[in-house]
């Protein structure tokens, strides 16, 4: 399994970038209450200098492109009847996080619509990144189960007991962060999607490495 490693890596290098661009996004120490929409997130943003703001969707695509490279590294821990099943989780974790990618670049259009004080073109903007993310959305959960399935059926080189470990399982965790007090809820709530990834390419890696 060495040959996953540096890839493995790289993916978990990609999940810390997202995270970081995620708190460059929308790290704030104070009001956090989400309501479903990204207005809550327009506010935080309006406030923030412009050029932190430019640099948090800028790693989006930069995340991505690492998330991809670890993603390939996923095939090689597949085994079983099945083995190809590892190269359809890959598949669609990518072009979800591809999509992530994508829409985390439109944040910096979000919080210039939030300064101008146009509420329109705030909903307009947030429409387009709300698209991007549902059509990330299907694909990502439905290869957080499919990997969740096959580590529990043992059609991994993981141990069956890592299923706890993979997205399927820390996913649940993100409804816990919510009841944190501030600012660990922004921290925890608001980066959990990509926690979850660093988790599971930690996760992998250890189990390679050892």
């Amino acid at each position: 399994m060495a040959p996953a490693v540096p890839l493995l890596a790289t993916g978990l290098v990609g999940s810390l970038i997202m995270f970081a661009g995620d708190m460059l996004l929308y790290f704030t120490p104070g009001a956090y209450d989400m309501d479903g929409t990204l207005r809550p997130y327009a506010r935080i943003m309006r406030d923030l200098p412009e050029g932190r703001v430019r640099l948090g969707g800028l790693l989006g695509p930069v995340a991505a492109f690492l998330y991809v490279v670890g993603f390939a590294g996923l095939p090689m821990l597949g085994m079983g009847e099945l083995p190809w099943l590892m190269w359809a989780v890959a598949a669609l974790l990518s072009f979800a996080l591809v999509c992530g990618g994508a829409y985390h670049a439109q944040y910096p259009y979000l919080a210039l619509a939030a300064r101008a004080g146009d509420e329109g073109l705030v909903g307009r903007v947030a429409d387009s990144i709300m698209a991007l993310q549902r059509l990330g959305t299907v694909p990502m959960y439905v290869a957080f189960v499919l990997l969740g399935v096959l580590v529990a059926l043992g059609w991994t080189t993981l141990p069956q007991w890592a299923v706890v470990l993979t997205p399927l399982v820390t996913s649940f965790l993100g409804f816990a962060w919510l009841r944190v007090p501030q600012p660990f809820r922004c921290v925890l709530f608001g980066g959990w999607s990509n926690l979850v990834l660093t988790i599971m390419f930690a996760a992998m890696l250890a189990f390679v490495l050892v």
